[in-house]
């Protein structure tokens, strides 16, 4: 089956994405998962990758243009509403309890990020948490899509145990690729669509803020996997301009 169809080409898998994403692939593997919800799942594409997998889940997201996007992608890939469906609304809409909870670019979203640490711990076991990397290097682009900050390793650490999650893998991922394509990303901020308020800057995060219809019309996922394989020695070190967090809650 074709993915290259209208639904995805609205979802360009940028390379901070695709790194993302590998490194997340990778994880689970290293982890007890069946069952996964994908909070603040924007275009879907990870988590209908997951379900490929044989992984069973379900992604929300409040964005009824990321839904769209998300449900298109799920019906190119023959997977049925059993084996993922996509919900709109928060955390009340999530099942009661599901293995894995997996919160990409979320939490710098929130004005309260410790709130929500704290609530969405109930709905899992284990956690994966991804959010940018260093504050000095908030700029135009973040503003723009609606971050109220970057993390700190150690304070991003101290936050997380503070609230009752136990770190079992911390990546600094993708470097030094995704260190280059921020400097892009900084330059093309200008093609990001000013938004009213902060909510609406989230929403269009979800899918390419960057609107650039030449870039939609790529597909470099097959170009990133060595890129990915050289890039992983260097996830321990505090380089990079992204984390993806492991994480087990407190028993």
């Amino acid at each position: 089956m074709s993915h290259n169809t209208t639904s995805n080409n609205k979802f360009f898998k940028a390379p901070r994405y695709l790194f993302r994403k590998y490194n997340i692939l990778n994880l689970i593997q290293t982890i007890p998962v069946k069952t996964f919800a994908d909070v603040g799942c924007g275009a879907g594409e990870l988590a209908c990758s997951l379900a490929q997998r044989g992984y069973k889940g379900v992604g929300i997201d409040f964005s009824d243009d990321a839904l769209a996007v998300a449900n298109g992608i799920r019906k190119e890939r023959g997977l049925t509403t059993k084996q993922l469906s996509f919900n709109k609304g928060s955390l009340s809409v999530l099942p009661k309890k599901s293995d894995l909870i997996i919160c990409c670019e979320v939490i710098e979203h929130l004005e309260d990020d410790n709130k929500f640490l704290q609530d969405v711990k109930k709905y899992g076991d284990y956690f994966i948490f991804s959010v940018p990397a260093r504050m000095q290097w908030f700029d135009q682009f973040d503003e723009k899509v609606g971050h109220f900050r970057r993390y700190e390793k150690g304070e991003l650490i101290k936050q997380l145990e503070k609230h009752g999650y136990v770190i079992k893998r911390f990546s600094s991922y993708g470097y030094p690729f995704i260190n280059v394509t921020r400097l892009m990303r900084k330059a093309l901020a200008g093609k990001v669509k000013k938004q009213k308020n902060a909510e609406e800057m989230t929403k269009q995060s979800g899918i390419n803020p960057i609107k650039t219809k030449y870039l939609q019309l790529l597909n470099i996922e097959p170009f990133l996997l060595p890129l990915y394989w050289m890039s992983r020695p260097f996830n321990r070190y505090n380089l990079s301009e992204g984390y993806v967090v492991l994480c087990q809650k407190k028993q």
